[in-house]
């Protein structure tokens, strides 16, 4: 927790001299139930889903990201550290089914040996390529995390700004979530067809059709 508060005050001081916005921050509490009225998973599932030390929105130079942070004191087993992974990768395809990109996972640690191990272990576990990973060996009382602290897992590019990781890791999802876009236009459109051929009026007709298209989505 205290380090957490570490990491939000660094990035509200580094706001307030004009370096940009913190636009959002939730603690653990409200990080873990964020996405629960937008996804949909399987009721084995729900104990599965991952309880983030924190999440936050960043904003600066017109752009904007939203992560998820996991602050490590370097206490806790790298397997276990890893096996985190395992949750994130069932929200993040929630997150997905739903229309929604993943937000990258910001792994904060003590030091750089540490940070080494970390990245070992994370890159090994089965699910690191569903997700967008950085990580950072920083203290936030003297480092601020929005400058060029952040080494993308699996990435050949070096430190990079906070603001840039969603730019500099591609989202591991997208190609499922346009083609989750493309079947919901269809069945709208199919619908919509449908209900104008049974002769609703075009304006109750494309209501009913997006209704429709919503619940067959779980959304």
């Amino acid at each position: 927790m205290t380090g957490r508060n570490w990491f939000l005050a660094a990035l509200a001081a580094h706001a307030r001299a004009g370096g940009g916005e913190l636009r959002e921050w939730l603690n653990e509490t409200q990080a873990a139930s964020r996405y629960q009225d937008r996804i949909f998973v399987g009721s084995g599932d729900w104990d599965k889903l991952p309880n983030p030390d924190g999440l936050g929105t960043w904003a600066e130079a017109g752009r904007e990201v939203t992560f998820w942070l996991e602050y490590d004191t370097g206490t806790e087993n790298l397997t276990r550290l890893a096996g985190k992974l395992d949750g994130y990768a069932i929200l993040a395809g929630a997150l997905a089914w739903a229309g929604h990109a993943c937000p990258p996972l910001l792994f904060c640690l003590p030091g750089p040996r540490r940070e080494q191990s970390a990245r070992r272990a994370l890159a090994g576990h089965p699910d690191a390529g569903k997700l967008r990973i950085a990580t950072a060996a920083i203290d936030p009382r003297t480092t601020c995390p929005a400058g060029p602290v952040w080494l993308p897992l699996g990435q050949p590019s070096g430190p990079v700004r906070l603001i840039d990781l969603a730019a500099v890791m591609p989202d591991p999802w997208q190609d499922y979530r346009d083609e989750r876009a493309r079947q919901r236009r269809e069945a709208i459109e199919a619908e919509h067809a449908r209900l104008l051929e049974a002769g609703w009026d075009e304006y109750s007709a494309a209501e009913l059709a997006e209704r429709a298209a919503d619940q067959g989505s779980g959304r």
